[in-house]
Protein backbone atom coordinates (compact mmCIF):
# COMPACT_ATOMS: atom_id res chain seq x y z
CA UNK A 1 0.00 0.00 0.00
CA UNK A 2 1.36 3.41 -0.90
CA UNK A 3 2.06 5.97 1.78
CA UNK A 4 -0.80 8.34 0.82
CA UNK A 5 -3.26 5.42 0.75
CA UNK A 6 -1.99 4.18 4.11
CA UNK A 7 -2.34 7.67 5.63
CA UNK A 8 -5.89 7.99 4.32
CA UNK A 9 -6.76 4.57 5.72
CA UNK A 10 -5.45 5.57 9.17
CA UNK A 11 -7.48 8.78 9.05
CA UNK A 12 -10.58 6.92 7.88
CA UNK A 13 -10.29 4.44 10.76
CA UNK A 14 -10.10 7.27 13.30
CA UNK A 15 -13.11 9.01 11.76
CA UNK A 16 -15.07 5.76 11.89
CA UNK A 17 -14.10 5.26 15.54
CA UNK A 18 -15.23 8.78 16.46
CA UNK A 19 -18.47 8.28 14.51
CA UNK A 20 -19.16 4.95 16.20
CA UNK A 21 -18.51 6.33 19.70
CA UNK A 22 -20.83 9.31 19.16
CA UNK A 23 -23.55 6.98 17.84
CA UNK A 24 -23.10 4.69 20.85
CA UNK A 25 -22.82 7.28 23.62
CA UNK A 26 -25.70 9.47 22.44
CA UNK A 27 -27.83 6.53 21.23
CA UNK A 28 -28.30 8.03 17.77
CA UNK A 29 -29.44 6.41 14.55
CA UNK A 30 -26.95 5.28 11.90
CA UNK A 31 -27.63 8.23 9.54
CA UNK A 32 -27.30 10.86 12.28
CA UNK A 33 -23.50 10.68 12.32
CA UNK A 34 -21.42 10.09 9.19
CA UNK A 35 -17.71 9.92 8.50
CA UNK A 36 -16.86 12.20 5.56
CA UNK A 37 -14.96 10.58 2.71
CA UNK A 38 -11.25 11.28 2.68
CA UNK A 39 -10.27 14.38 0.74
CA UNK A 40 -13.77 15.88 0.82
CA UNK A 41 -14.13 19.38 2.22
CA UNK A 42 -15.90 20.21 5.46
CA UNK A 43 -15.96 18.66 8.90
CA UNK A 44 -14.66 15.08 9.17
CA UNK A 45 -17.66 13.97 11.23
CA UNK A 46 -20.98 15.04 9.72
CA UNK A 47 -23.81 15.43 12.22
CA UNK A 48 -27.53 15.63 11.52
CA UNK A 49 -29.47 18.44 13.24
CA UNK A 50 -30.64 15.83 15.78
CA UNK A 51 -27.03 14.78 16.49
CA UNK A 52 -25.87 18.42 16.77
CA UNK A 53 -28.62 19.07 19.33
CA UNK A 54 -27.11 16.49 21.72
CA UNK A 55 -23.47 16.65 20.59
CA UNK A 56 -22.77 20.23 19.39
CA UNK A 57 -19.28 19.62 18.03
CA UNK A 58 -17.40 20.27 14.81
CA UNK A 59 -14.73 17.58 14.67
CA UNK A 60 -11.52 17.42 12.67
CA UNK A 61 -9.77 14.03 12.98
CA UNK A 62 -5.99 13.58 12.92
CA UNK A 63 -4.25 10.20 13.13
CA UNK A 64 -0.63 11.34 12.99
CA UNK A 65 2.75 10.67 14.58
CA UNK A 66 3.18 14.30 15.60
CA UNK A 67 0.85 16.38 17.71
CA UNK A 68 -1.43 18.44 15.45
CA UNK A 69 -0.60 22.12 15.26
CA UNK A 70 -2.85 25.14 15.67
CA UNK A 71 -3.48 24.77 11.95
CA UNK A 72 -5.69 21.75 12.70
CA UNK A 73 -7.79 23.79 15.16
CA UNK A 74 -8.09 26.53 12.54
CA UNK A 75 -9.22 23.92 10.01
CA UNK A 76 -11.91 22.71 12.44
CA UNK A 77 -13.03 26.31 13.00
CA UNK A 78 -13.18 27.00 9.27
CA UNK A 79 -15.31 23.91 8.61
CA UNK A 80 -17.51 24.24 11.70
CA UNK A 81 -21.25 23.94 12.07
CA UNK A 82 -22.86 27.07 13.56
CA UNK A 83 -23.10 27.14 17.37
CA UNK A 84 -20.76 24.19 17.89
CA UNK A 85 -17.42 23.73 19.57
CA UNK A 86 -14.60 23.22 17.05
CA UNK A 87 -12.12 20.58 18.12
CA UNK A 88 -9.50 18.16 16.89
CA UNK A 89 -9.69 14.46 17.75
CA UNK A 90 -6.14 13.10 17.66
CA UNK A 91 -5.00 9.50 18.01
CA UNK A 92 -1.36 9.56 19.10
CA UNK A 93 0.97 7.15 17.30
CA UNK A 94 1.21 3.77 19.00
CA UNK A 95 -1.94 4.28 21.08
CA UNK A 96 -5.30 2.56 20.84
CA UNK A 97 -8.37 4.31 19.43
CA UNK A 98 -9.81 4.44 22.95
CA UNK A 99 -6.83 6.68 23.85
CA UNK A 100 -7.84 9.37 21.34
CA UNK A 101 -7.32 12.87 22.71
CA UNK A 102 -9.27 16.04 22.02
CA UNK A 103 -7.65 19.41 21.42
CA UNK A 104 -9.61 22.64 21.74
CA UNK A 105 -8.63 26.26 22.13
CA UNK A 106 -9.19 27.59 25.65
CA UNK A 107 -10.95 30.67 24.27
CA UNK A 108 -13.24 28.54 22.09
CA UNK A 109 -14.07 26.31 25.06
CA UNK A 110 -14.82 29.22 27.39
CA UNK A 111 -16.98 30.97 24.76
CA UNK A 112 -18.85 27.72 24.11
CA UNK A 113 -19.47 27.07 27.80
CA UNK A 114 -20.51 30.70 28.37
CA UNK A 115 -23.22 30.39 25.67
CA UNK A 116 -24.79 27.58 27.64
CA UNK A 117 -25.24 25.43 24.56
Amino acid sequence: MSKPASRKQKGRHLQQHVRDRILEVFKLEEGDVESRSMGAGGVDIMLSPKARSVCPLSIECKNTRVTPSMKAIEQARYNNYPDTLSLVAWKPHGKQYMDTLVMVSLEDLLAFLNKGI
